[in-house]
């Protein structure tokens, strides 16, 4: 079951109504993050198959974009869904989300959009010109560096990505001779270092140069240049084309995905690192579970049914009997 937009017309009506008049005029503002385009990054697993080291880029892209939405737009009730597969949907459905138009949604998944798929900064990670990082990046970095440096799954310690593939090679490609010659000799001279023990170079030699900086351009450089590779590799890669465009359809939460059998359960923000994919309810799982209690409100699906409506639909019926003048709450 997918869920699009709200229409003008009933649906099943749009081949009785005049073209120009049927329209979609409200739609929840949705974020679709896939697997699939991190595959240039992670080292651990490619296409469909997902493990707990590239999970750890959803925990990230949840987080960052949990902060953007609250603090960056003011909106308050969104949750985030396991796709049921290898991916993560966010519903935003404050009234103001709702009521944005296509060219306004696609300005916030411009805004959101820092790296594509391939591993391409957008300009805005860029701060060649600029003195100072933009408080947004600023905010993700705060987020993303966790998972990118100290995570025992993360890119460094999980992927491994100096040791692996092209990445170290395009990281030094941005610097310049002196700071390549350093990191280059200290591999050499350190054959069993891992990728975290050669950040760690990197974060030394960005304190030297920050320190021998004569101008406060080249001091805002140096102290932004490890902040751009964080967010590189660890920024949300966002499906641009699902949030851009009212008329989309996305999968409903708790629906079933037919190649894994797994229920698209809602995930808990505050539980974020300790969710596991593969140990969601499956529909396998459920009946078995209903064959034994009979009883549907107490199977495996409890916890993230209870989440679902005491964290999110509750608080969004309140605002919705606030707006209507209906006082805290609606009877359906």
């Amino acid at each position: 079951m997918e869920i699009g937009a709200v229409y003008t017309h009933p649906p099943k009506n749009h081949n009785t109504v005049v073209k120009e008049a049927y329209k979609p005029v409200e739609r929840e503002l949705v974020f679709d993050i896939d697997m699939d385009d991190y595959d240039d990054i992670r080292t651990c697993c490619t296409g469909a198959k997902l493990c707990m080291k590239c999970w750890t880029f959803m925990k990230a892209a949840i987080k960052t974009i949990d902060r953007a939405m609250r603090e960056d737009f003011g909106f308050k009730h969104f949750v985030f869904v396991y796709s049921g597969r290898r991916g993560v949907h966010c519903w935003i459905c404050d009234k103001t989300a709702r009521q944005l138009t296509n060219e306004q949604r696609s300005a916030v998944a411009d805004y959101m959009t820092v790296v594509a798929s391939g591993n391409t900064p957008k300009a805005n990670i860029n701060q060649r010109n600029c003195d100072e990082m933009h408080p947004s990046l600023e905010g993700a970095h705060r987020i993303c560096e966790h998972y990118f440096r100290d995570d025992p799954s993360g890119v460094l310690l999980g992927q491994d990505i100096l040791r692996t593939g092209p990445h170290l090679e395009r990281i030094l490609d941005t610097m310049g001779p002196t700071e390549r010659s350093t990191i280059e000799g200290y591999i050499q001279k350190n054959p069993e270092a891992t990728s975290r023990d050669i950040w760690i170079q990197f974060e030394r030699l960005q304190e030297e140069r920050t320190k021998n900086a004569t101008g406060h351009k080249d001091k805002a450089l140096a102290k932004t240049m490890l902040k751009e590779i964080v967010l590189q590799y660890t920024y949300p890669r966002l499906d641009i084309n699902v949030s851009k465009q009212m008329n989309h359809l996305l999968k409903s939460p708790f629906v079933v995905h037919p190649k894994t059998g797994r229920v698209c359960v809602p995930i808990d923000i505050a539980k974020v690192d300790s969710f596991d994919p593969a140990k969601v309810p499956t529909i396998g799982r459920l009946v078995e579970e209903l064959n034994r209690s009979g009883d549907a409100k107490q199977t495996s699906l409890k916890e993230y049914t209870q989440y679902f409506e005491n964290s999110f639909l509750k608080p969004l019926e309140a605002a919705c009997a606030q707006e209507l003048g209906l006082g805290e709450s609606m009877d359906f």
